[in-house]
């Protein structure tokens, strides 16, 4: 039973598989003949395809030489415009460039450098493809004539738009050095161009530079002579001002300032002008002959002492001088920010070179003229010759803001100009010394203070304003050199003025000493105490005696031992008159008659002697009131007591039958007449 049901499965399996086989090989069947129809199929499109290949082929081939002749036909069409472009050139440019260029802006300007630059263009393509067409004759005359005028313009806007700075607006500019704000201020109230009409210069500068044709000549031929006006303005100003401040001018001034209404002739003003100069001028010379004080503002406290020499340099003079470089800064600045754009950057450095050229020459003639007149005065001992320290020290300041001024120029010509002025001050220090050395004016009759120790304490004092300058100028001389290494000083520049001072205080108590010769014994101590006491306190007073410490550290002790010398040199001149009061043998109980006599003789030759000296002593100056008084203790120290015991003596004694005769002066008297010493000059 069981194998009977194994067998009837196992053939319904069978049958299963066989039925499934049927389907595959029916399936099979189905496919291979789907295969050959798609194979039939693509073989027809194969077939097609090739067919339509070879019809297409060609008509790519034709396309794209189209395309290329096509190509080849818009190209040629635009180079033929563009050639026709240049030969069209001049004449539709020709109304613009006729017309000329229009200045008044930017936008206009531009129009008529972009024509220019067509015909440029226009003449590199003739030049290159064509140099033998007519056409291009035609655009280089009209080229050409177009940037005439645009030169002739860019010079025209230029010389409109260029003026001489105002003298009063560099005094402004000047008056601003050391604000911080200087620049802006300086170059705002300065400017004469507009920013526009620099903005068009600037345009028409650049493509002048471009084109090969930069305007450093317009530049150089206006802006150089409106520099060098401003500073021949500047300069005649400044002397019309000096002018105006000296006494001479103020004198005049006030001559001519009556009522209107009042009538004169020119005849009775210009007397009554010489009468009043003259008046003033002998008064002033006779005050500062006896007191050594200046009369005057701003005039030297030995003025005095060297007017007659009309080459001595007044400080107004080296102030203006001064205040020209400073001015000549302030130009050259100006100079250089509008040159900025109008020039290639590398021929800046030539053209501010060649515009400032005529400038610093200027300068240089001023400073040059200045330097020699101050070395003029310090030959006559003037203290005014200190004026030129004060104007090289003004030029050392304006150094650096000169150099930026310069720049890109070579500052050389300034250092030179610099340097120069150094010289003469150092020679002018030497030729001071020298004029002590040789002066020859004598000193006054009273014995006073005289002028060249006044100017001497004038000019060292000015000088020591100028130390920091000085100094160094005095280091690279070889003899202060050597006498600076034997001595140590913190200030180098202080220790070199005291070397020079000690130089001339030197030679001047040596020139006093021999003008002391003139004098009587007595009014030779006067003279010299006068002046050695006036030179020490003047030196103490101004702080030089600091100074001068530091190079003679006994200075001060040695004026004090001079001064008592003097001093014991006065009190040694009343020895001839003492001489009288010393008897020459006892004088007896009982007088005998050459007693007598010699009593007679000697308040006879006493007399007589202090007649005259009294006469000549109270003519005597002696400025100093202590100094005066302390004379006038020592005088009575000194003849008092011997004179009251033989007057004492004498009039206890009958050696006369007229004693008033002989004893003519009491003690008392003597000591008021004493007192009254010095008084008429003091």
């Amino acid at each position: 039973m069981y194998a009977v049901e194994k067998k009837f499965e196992i053939e319904m399996k069978l049958k299963r598989e066989m039925t499934n086989i049927q389907e595959l090989k029916a399936a099979a069947k189905r496919s291979s003949s789907l295969a050959s129809d798609v194979c039939n199929v693509l073989g027809a499109c194969e077939q097609r395809l090739q067919q339509l290949e070879t019809a297409v082929l060609p008509l790519y081939g034709d396309t794209a030489r189209l395309q290329q002749i096509h190509h080849n036909m818009e190209h040629t069409v635009t180079a033929l415009d563009h050639v026709i472009n240049y030969y069209m050139v001049s004449r539709d440019l020709a109304d613009i460039i006729q017309a000329g260029p229009h200045v008044g802006s930017t936008d206009s300007l531009n129009i008529y450098l972009e024509a220019l630059d067509k015909l440029a263009e226009a003449q590199n393509y003739f030049n290159k493809n064509n140099p033998q067409s007519v056409e291009l004759e035609n655009i280089n005359q009209l080229y050409n004539a177009g940037v005439l005028k645009l030169e002739n313009a860019f010079e025209e806007l230029l010389s409109r738009n260029t003026r001489p700075l105002s003298p009063t607006s560099l005094m402004d500019m000047i008056a601003l050095e050391e604000d911080s704000s200087v620049d802006s201020v300086s170059v705002s109230g300065g400017n004469s161009t507009s920013s526009i009409a620099l903005e068009t210069m600037r345009a028409a500068a650049a493509w002048l530079s471009a084109a090969g044709r930069p305007p450093a000549g317009p530049l150089l031929a206006i802006r150089g002579p409106a520099a060098l006006n401003s500073l021949i303005a500047f300069k005649d100003y400044l002397r019309s001002r000096s002018m105006a401040a000296s006494p001479l001018m103020r004198t005049k001034n006030i001559l001519h300032r009556t009522d209107s209404t009042q009538r004169r002739t020119s005849k009775i003003q210009k007397v009554l002008e010489k009468r009043a100069i003259n008046i003033m001028m002998k008064a002033s010379q006779t005050l500062e002959q006896s007191t050594g004080l200046a009369i005057g503002p701003r005039r030297s406290i030995n003025d005095s002492y060297s007017e007659e020499g009309s080459d001595a340099v007044d400080e107004r003079e080296a102030e203006a001088a001064g205040s020209l470089a400073a001015a000549l800064c302030r130009v050259a600045r100006r100079e250089q920010r509008h040159a900025l754009g109008l020039v290639p950057l590398p021929r800046l450095a030539a053209l501010l070179a060649a515009l400032l050229k005529d400038c610093l020459a200027l300068l240089a003639a001023e400073v040059e003229r200045v330097c020699l007149r101050s070395r003029k005065a310090a030959a006559r001992c003037n203290a005014g010759a200190a004026a030129c320290w004060a104007l090289a020290a003004r030029l050392q300041r304006l150094q650096p803001d000169m150099q930026r001024a310069l720049h890109p120029a070579s500052p050389a010509p300034y250092a030179a100009l610099l340097n120069s002025c150094t010289h003469h001050c150092v020679r002018s220090l030497e030729e001071w010394v020298e004029g002590v050395r040789g002066d020859s004016a004598a000193g006054a009759v009273d014995g006073t203070v005289h002028q060249l120790a006044a100017a001497a304490l004038a000019y060292c004092h000015a000088l020591a304003a100028h130390m920091h300058v000085i100094g160094p100028a005095l280091a690279t001389e070889a003899w202060y050199a050597r006498a600076a290494s034997a001595l140590t000083a913190s200030d180098r520049n202080a220790l070199m003025l005291a070397l020079y001072m000690r130089k001339v205080l030197a030679q001047l108590n040596l020139s006093l000493r021999n003008k002391s010769e003139q004098y009587p014994d007595a009014l030779k101590a006067i003279f010299l105490l006068n002046n050695t006491l006036y030179l020490l306190q003047g030196l103490q007073r101004s702080g030089l005696l600091d100074i001068l410490m530091l190079a003679e550290p006994e200075c001060e002790a040695n004026y004090r031992d001079m001064i008592q010398d003097y001093k014991n040199s006065y009190i040694q001149s009343w020895n001839k008159l003492l001489s009288h009061l010393v008897l020459d043998e006892p004088l007896p109980a009982k007088l005998r008659d050459k007693d007598r006599q010699m009593l007679k003789d000697k308040f006879s030759a006493f007399n007589r002697e202090w007649e005259d000296s009294t006469r000549a002593q109270r003519s005597y100056s002696v400025p100093d009131a202590e100094l005066r008084e302390a004379l006038k203790r020592a005088n009575k120290q000194a003849l008092l007591p011997p004179y009251g015991a033989l007057h004492a003596r004498a009039a206890a004694a009958a050696f006369s039958k007229n004693p008033d005769k002989y004893l003519k002066y009491t003690p008392l008297q003597i000591a008021a007449q004493l007192d009254g010493y010095f008084d008429e000059a003091a």
